[in-house]
């Protein structure tokens, strides 16, 4: 048999997280149906099904990558044609690997936190400047241990790439890291995102990433999952092959979804402005 992995979009909304679960709609265990009922393969098991990354419930991605043994090749069209059709999650890319490929072991991974930039000047009382500068603090090698929820793992991780990425109304915390913790990206965002209102002790980043720090919780809930997305991984010496075909149809699914947001947009905006331009007589 031959190893192939596969890049895969997704949006997380309307799924219990990516990881399969009994009784509970994944996106994991949709691919795996999929690549079934497509004659991919007989089971996760039998032909050695595995997954990069397992986000959280409600998180959405633009390249996770699974991996699989098969005898047939790849159609990434047949595998679509076979997955949901709201176009929920589309595969748009493959490439053959070697035996002993596993998807997990990628050189880094790149998430993006996406929010209105407004809304972040806002909340966050700062300007772009003053964030970058928090930003830049997580750069390196670090104890991520009071941003993350604990498992078994060790906490220490090292953060390649920490960026501001602006586009028109939109901001964009890039981060880019060798592995992560649970957690990890979502309460490092939550913590500059509520900066200015923390106590100057809390407001010592340098020192809540060291492994002897005092603090012992900074108890700050992570951000809003639905604004994570896995941007993707990457590895060494793997030749991609695009199909061109689904990345139309992801462009036409977001500018589906583009539309009706606009039209929420504007009936919640007429709403707004009727309790706070309009004179109401008691």
């Amino acid at each position: 048999m031959r190893r192939f992995a596969i890049q895969t979009f997704y949006d997380g909304t309307n799924y219990h997280g990516y990881q399969r679960q009994p009784n509970l709609k994944t996106v994991e265990g949709t691919l795996v149906e999929s690549l079934i009922k497509s004659g991919y393969i007989e089971s996760p098991e039998t032909n050695h099904f595995r997954s990069a990354s397992r986000t959280d419930r409600f998180v959405s991605a633009i390249g996770n990558v699974f991996a699989f043994n098969s005898e047939k090749n790849i159609i990434l069209d047949l595998l679509n044609a076979t997955l949901p059709s709201d176009k929920s999650i589309i595969c748009w890319s493959y490439a053959e690997v070697s035996n002993d490929f596993t998807p997990k072991y990628s050189k880094s991974k790149k998430y993006w936190y996406v929010l209105p930039l407004n809304y972040a000047k806002i909340i966050t009382n700062m300007n772009l400047e003053e964030i970058t500068e928090i930003c830049s603090s997580f750069k390196g090698e670090h104890d991520f241990r009071l941003f993350c929820k604990l498992d078994q793992r060790n906490t220490i991780r090292k953060i390649n790439e920490f960026n501001l990425i602006i586009n028109e109304d939109v901001i964009i915390f890039e981060i880019e890291a060798n592995s992560f913790l649970w957690e990890q990206v979502r309460r490092v965002v939550s913590y500059i995102l509520n900066f200015s209102k923390l106590s100057k002790t809390l407001q010592n980043t340098k020192d809540l990433l060291q492994t002897n720090t005092e603090i012992k919780a900074l108890n700050i809930e992570p951000a809003n999952p639905k604004q994570l997305i896995l941007v993707k991984h990457l590895y060494d010496n793997v030749e991609w092959k695009t199909s061109s075909k689904a990345i139309e149809k992801i462009i036409k699914r977001s500018n589906n979804l583009l539309k009706s947001l606009q039209q929420n947009k504007v009936l919640v905006t007429s709403i707004y402005d009727f309790f706070t331009l309009t004179e109401i007589i008691d």
